[in-house]
């Protein structure tokens, strides 16, 4: 009767469920929501390890530090974060434009630029006093993640017209004798005098309205309901829930739901915990450091079974092969070594373990034990080293480890189960 039960939810989740997460994967929207997040990467990254050093947890290392260079010797951090953090929206916004407009098969590098130009056309500059004089200017901060939401929409609706308006040959043509490096920028000509004039409607219009701009309405009205829903317990927990769903059925999970939907909201809340002082608990780096503890499926932790306590033989060799992969949080060879995927007895663990990682960092860090995650390391960071990195403790290291023995717990039963039997099946081919 299990069984039974177990192949008509495998049938239903491969007739039914799969091809439509296929398609949410291949979405062309999504997949550029995707790809202008991943370009932020390396600036986060380069802007978080300014702040690590800066703000070292160690009073020895700063006071070397100060004696040695000087009582501004950290200086530095403020110019790199402004020049990283600072403008992670126009990253985002170029990125986004530019991967929607590629996808139609048209040159994306133009309609990026547009893209930057339509964001700066609807954040209203600042007033400042110069002197006698007051000026108008984008302070530092105005740009960085918390407009995030913002500049993806800009650049969603900037994407699209512009490709709609080349499609339709709404542009200018020059002969074929002009070098293409000139002729594109004169196509984009036309959908770019379009997109600025819409935007700065839209602005004109928003200023007149109780946000007083559009991306305050933006803000208030779509970003802030969705980022309270989506970064809440309950929120990260479909997020995980979904995302290793998918992975266990051979889909990338992460690409699907957690990059293109999760990741920005995530993304704002860690921007927010730096320039406001806020207290998100879920940030990017929560997720990516908390959940993914070797790879997706907190598969570090059935690794380390494999490698002390396996008695069949297969499970030793994917663990002595997994070991070192997984401390960098690449699981392929385990994923696909014992296999996880399609595999109703271990499908189970890998999706509910990364749950209840996820949930004992959460609980932590709401009472207090543990801190926030705010600064961004790659994520192949090694488990424990990214703990202490991302949030400047050593109670990061303790959360990682919580998380860690909580996702053995839950694989025990299960991989211990499923080396029984592949130990069974092994002994019995021998003696035949």
């Amino acid at each position: 009767m299990k069984e039974e039960k177990t192949n008509k939810f495998m049938t239903f989740m491969e007739e039914k469920f799969l091809p439509l997460a296929g398609k949410l994967g291949s979405q062309r929207h999504l997949l550029a929501l995707r790809d202008g997040v991943v370009m932020m990467m390396p600036l986060l990254i380069i802007g978080a390890f300014s702040m690590i050093i800066a703000e070292f947890p160690v009073q020895a290392f700063l006071d070397f530090m100060a004696n040695t260079f000087g009582e501004n010797w950290n200086a530095f951090e403020g110019i790199i974060m402004h020049a990283t953090y600072g403008i992670a929206a126009i990253i985002a916004c170029y990125g986004v434009t530019s991967s929607l407009v590629k996808s139609y098969g048209i040159d994306g590098t133009p309609a990026g630029v547009i893209g930057i130009s339509a964001l700066m056309t609807v954040v209203v500059p600042s007033l400042l006093l110069d002197g006698e004089e007051v000026v108008e200017a984008w302070i530092a901060g105005s740009l960085d993640a918390t407009l995030l939401f913002t500049a993806m929409l800009v650049a969603l609706i900037t994407g699209e017209i512009y490709r709609r308006m080349v499609q339709k040959n709404i542009t200018i043509k020059l002969p074929d004798s002009v070098p293409p490096a000139v002729s594109a920028q004169f196509t984009a000509l036309i959908p770019g005098i379009t997109i600025i004039i819409l935007f700065t409607i839209i602005r004109l219009l928003f200023a007149k309205t109780v946000w007083g701009g559009f991306p305050e309405f933006i803000s208030d009205v779509i970003s802030t309901p969705l980022r309270h829903a989506g970064t809440s317990y309950f929120g990260t927990l479909i997020a995980c829930l979904m995302e290793h769903l998918l992975w266990s059925f051979g889909l990338h999970g992460s690409a699907i739901v957690i990059f293109p939907i999760f990741e920005p909201l995530w993304l704002i809340n860690m921007s927010e915990n730096i320039s406001a002082g806020a207290r998100n608990i879920v940030t990017f780096t929560f997720y990516e450091n908390g959940v993914w503890i070797g790879g997706s499926g907190a598969t570090l932790a059935v690794v380390l079974y494999m490698l002390l306590f396996a008695k069949s033989k297969l499970l030793k060799n994917v663990g002595k092969i997994g070991i070192a992969p997984g401390i960098f949080n690449i699981n392929e060879p385990v994923t696909f070594g014992l296999p996880i995927v399609l595999n109703p007895t271990l499908m189970i663990p890998y999706i509910l373990a990364p749950i209840a990682a996820m949930t004992v960092q959460y609980l932590g860090t709401a009472i207090g034990l543990f801190p926030l995650c705010n600064n961004m390391v790659p994520w192949t960071c090694p488990i424990l080293i990214s703990g202490f990195l991302t949030t400047g403790s050593i109670m990061g290291v303790v959360a990682q480890l919580c998380g860690l023995a909580a996702a053995f717990i839950v694989w025990l039963p299960f991989i211990r189960a499923y080396d029984d039997k592949c130990y069974k099946e092994e002994l019995e081919s021998e003696e035949k």
